[in-house]
């Protein structure tokens, strides 16, 4: 650089590192971090307006043109990353609007040729429990997980012979939590592992036993905004949507949830048992 510019004091160090700024905040977009560390690096205060400059602008140009380098890993692995904030058009919509079909549903008592079939030809996380009563209506019961269906079918320990047999295989059989647990490594429990023959295909798993009968629900009007603002602070995987209630139980505030006065409703209730 000094050859282009003999009479000038130019330290060849400095650009390099602005150099090395640019790069790294055109493809990670992340500056304030970055200027952090160029400063730890350097030890110099005098570099903070030009390593702040050369990030904002570096920044600002590759944002003109595509994505930074981690959404486009989240983008090749196909990790659904939410944004901080929902689409302005989110808010003209509801959460029916976004149901693209049926959902795939088990009964309570399900034949396992199903649900083998159901886990081979879908590659849905988690499946509806529904109950049919006796006069022919049916009830969302829970939710039950894809992992939790690999380890019964793998254990085979829950078959039932009839699909009227009341079930107590989750205690009878010795299946303990751990063994529903996510693996530590690897890619835990497949499809493929699980050998079934003819007989056992035609055996029955009661899946209520296995179900989350309190997962996340809203109703179809609920806003599409607030949804993915539950999705987005909660962590959801999956949200039911249910039609519209019609019946109200009753209402939770905050002060309900008081340590205080949750003692204290519990044990006015306990007393009355």
């Amino acid at each position: 650089m000094s050859n282009y510019a003999p009479s000038d004091n130019l330290d060849e160090g400095t650009y390099a590192l602005l150099g090395t700024a640019s790069f790294l905040g055109g493809s990670m977009r992340t500056t304030v971090s970055l200027c952090v560390i160029l400063l730890e690096l350097t030890g110099s205060l005098k570099l903070l307006p030009l390593i702040m400059i050369v990030l904002l602008v570096s920044k600002t140009v590759g944002d003109m043109f595509n994505s930074g380098i981690y959404d486009a890993h989240n983008q090749l692995k196909g990790i659904p990353y939410l944004e901080a904030h929902p689409e302005e058009a989110m808010r003209h919509y509801t959460a029916k609007d976004i149901l693209v079909s049926e959902p795939v549903k088990f009964s309570g008592v399900e034949r396992v040729e199903r649900i083998y079939d159901t886990l081979r030809t879908t590659n849905h996380n988690s499946f509806p429990v529904i109950d049919t009563h006796e006069d022919g209506s049916t009830s969302f019961y829970g939710l039950v997980l894809r992992g939790h269906l690999l380890v019964l079918l793998r254990s085979k320990q829950s078959f039932l012979l009839d699909p009227l047999q009341v079930s107590e295989a989750l205690n009878k059989k010795q299946l303990a939590a751990e063994d529903f647990g996510k693996p530590g490594s690897g890619k835990g429990l497949k499809l493929e592992d699980i050998e079934l023959t003819e007989e056992e295909q035609g055996m029955f798993l009661d899946l209520h036993p296995l179900a989350n009968r309190s997962p996340y629900i809203v109703p179809e009007s609920m806003s599409l905004n607030k949804a993915y603002m539950l999705f987005r602070q909660l962590g959801l995987r999956h949200l039911c949507v249910v039609p519209k209630p019609t019946h109200v139980m009753g209402i939770i505030t905050r002060k309900d949830l008081l340590p205080q006065n949750f003692s204290e409703r519990n044990v006015s209730q306990t007393s009355l048992v």
